[in-house]
């Protein structure tokens, strides 16, 4: 291809292979005023060759050369024969006339012969034209074009370079194998031989890295030679995202674990007899719930995150762990018997109890199915799996809800100002002015365990705040009052504390209807509720605080008789009136 410079191309050069001398010397004459005439090749361009048959026997091949190497540009070849040598023309074969572009009879009209020239070179200047146009618009496109004779590269565009990020004088006459990702140099050879109909991706060795390419070859005719003409597009982004579709598409997004639609695929490939035996264990994340509901969803999500660590630290490579709901777990595992499927369930169980036990410790409940023989059927299996975790779910339920909320109660006191003495304090109290109020046992049970988690929804709510030794601003005061509503959350999960959770719940309501987070007014607050009220507001006024200094009992009863009717039932601050002045 020509990088021609001018805007207008002109074809003025014209070469003389004439034996004869003297129709050399008048064609010379006749064309010198308007051409450049070369007598023999030279290294400038020649657009138009004119020969007399003795010539062209001998220049034949040369010719042909000349020619070919200028495809797919046209270079016209004119040959001269006398009007008496009429049995020269029926010498000239088919091979020949593939050569020879138009034949003159000479003598011949001046007019005539500068017409028929001038025809020829027209050709010829349409063609380079065309030719310029060609490469210019190969500059210009933004696709890389490369040609390709055999392996060698023979001309590269602009775009091309950029993709490579090399020079181009670094790739021409280079084979393109040595650009190509060699695990790819099979595949794009074998596309090479086949018929351009297809497409191919590949992988390009750029100066940076590597640039994901899609190829499209075609035949054309180069310099002479028959080439492959490619033309490659540069996919990298594409393939990103392509990539990061597929992750999404089979992953978890929180967690990085495959996710259940990856999962069920996985199980039906590994379905199969070379796998056996398939082993498989369903988990479920204990006290999920629990956590988003006293912490946060956030907080919560990055329990699923260690969970999710945990588990795929614990299994091998080879076998597959995915995330197919909320809390629950799958593991894959193929050539696994029973034994070592038990085994890797005991590392799991192990690493959750060595793991930070913040908020709350992580647990699993766990079950494990194992498919021995084909003709066992792998739903069965996974049933079994599942069914056994369940029935570890159930079995412990109440053990790791016990535990979860020691781990509560503990941070609670870590964290707050709520010290195991003030809970006993309040739960002393309690048990005293249950018997002045002369209530049935299961009350005092009921106010016994208020006394001790009443304030069990602080745990949600951030240390700085709890902590703070100044008054708190209005959006840090909003956030301390969402404790009632977390303590409610938290004892829900729990059978055996679900029975005080509207006490929580209600614990700072006041007899006005000002207190929160529902503004109950007077009955409508549950009665331990108002109980608990009093008995903790006696007990924080008498009581050091690291942001307030105690005061005397005197001075707590009076603030409460203040707020009788207002903050306090009136009726229930008269009868610890009277249980403070019998102590």
């Amino acid at each position: 291809m020509y990088k021609l410079k001018e805007n207008t191309i002109k074809a003025e050069n014209i070469l003389l292979l004439i034996e004869h001398k003297k129709n050399q010397e008048l064609i010379v004459k006749l064309l010198k005023d308007k051409y450049k005439i070369q007598t023999q090749k030279t290294k400038k361009r020649q657009d138009l060759i004119i020969v007399d048959y003795f010539a062209f026997k001998n220049n034949k091949n040369k010719i042909k050369l000349m020619k070919n190497k200028e495809k797919p540009v046209y270079l016209p070849t004119l040959l001269i024969v006398s009007k008496n040598d009429k049995k020269i023309l029926d010498e000239i074969n088919i091979v020949d006339n593939n050569i020879i572009d138009n034949i003159i009879e000479i003598p011949v009209e001046k007019s005539v012969f500068k017409i028929q020239i001038q025809n020829l070179l027209h050709t010829r200047e349409l063609s380079l034209q065309a030719e310029k146009n060609y490469y210019r618009l190969a500059e210009k496109s933004p696709v890389g074009i490369s040609v390709l004779s055999q392996k060698e590269i023979l001309y590269v565009n602009f775009s091309f370079i950029k993709i490579l990020g090399l020079k181009r004088k670094e790739i021409l006459n280079k084979s393109i194998l040595s650009f190509i990702n060699d695990k790819f140099n099979e595949d794009f050879l074998k596309y090479l031989k086949e018929e351009p109909k297809s497409s191919i991706e590949i992988l390009l060795n750029n100066s940076q890295g590597n640039k994901w390419v899609e190829i499209r070859n075609s035949k054309i005719v180069y310099q002479g030679k028959e080439c492959k003409l490619l033309i490659v597009t540069d996919i990298t982004e594409r393939k990103k995202s392509q990539k990061e579709i597929e992750y999404i598409s089979f992953h978890d997004k929180l967690t990085g674990l495959y996710n259940r639609a990856y999962f069920q695929e996985e199980l039906k490939r590994l379905n199969t007899k070379r796998q056996l035996p398939l082993s498989i264990i369903m988990g479920d994340m204990n006290g999920l719930k629990l956590v988003n509901d006293a912490f946060s969803h956030n907080v919560g999500d990055e329990f699923l995150k260690k969970i999710s660590y945990i588990l795929e630290d614990t299994v091998r490579d080879e076998d597959i762990v995915g995330r197919l709901g909320g809390d629950e777990f799958g593991i894959l595992l193929p050539n696994t018997d029973r034994e070592k499927a038990i085994k890797i369930r005991e590392r799991i169980k192990k690493a959750c109890n060595e793991a930070e036990s913040k908020p709350i410790e992580l647990s699993l409940a766990l079950g494990v199915g194992v498919k021995t023989s084909v003709e066992m059927d792998i739903s069965n299996i996974y049933k079994e799996a599942e069914d056994r975790m369940y029935r570890n779910k159930i079995t412990g339920s109440e053990s790791i809800r016990n535990s979860i909320l020691t781990t509560l109660e503990n941070t609670l006191q870590e964290k707050t100002h709520e010290s195991k003495e003030h809970a006993q304090r309040i739960e002393n109290l309690a048990i005293k002015f249950h018997e002045i109020l002369n209530l049935p046992p299961d009350k005092l049970d009921e106010l016994k365990l208020l006394a001790k988690l009443h304030d069990i929804g602080k745990v949600a709510i951030p240390e700085n705040i709890l902590k703070k030794p100044g008054n708190l601003n209005d959006e840090e005061y909003e956030t301390v009052k969402e404790h009632p509503e977390s303590g409610y959350r938290i004892v829900k999960e729990i059978p055996s504390l679900a029975h005080i959770a509207n006490g929580i719940l209600s614990h700072h309501e006041q007899w006005d209807g000002s207190g929160y987070p529902q503004g109950l007014k007077k009955e409508e607050i549950p009665y331990i509720a108002r109980i608990i009220s009093i008995l903790d507001t006696f007990d924080v006024i008498t009581h050091e605080r690291s942001y307030k200094a105690s005061q005397t009992k005197e001075q707590a009863l009076k603030e409460i008789q203040r707020c009788a009717g207002s903050q306090f039932d009136p009726e229930l601050v008269k009868e610890f009136i009277k249980l403070t002045k019998e102590e």
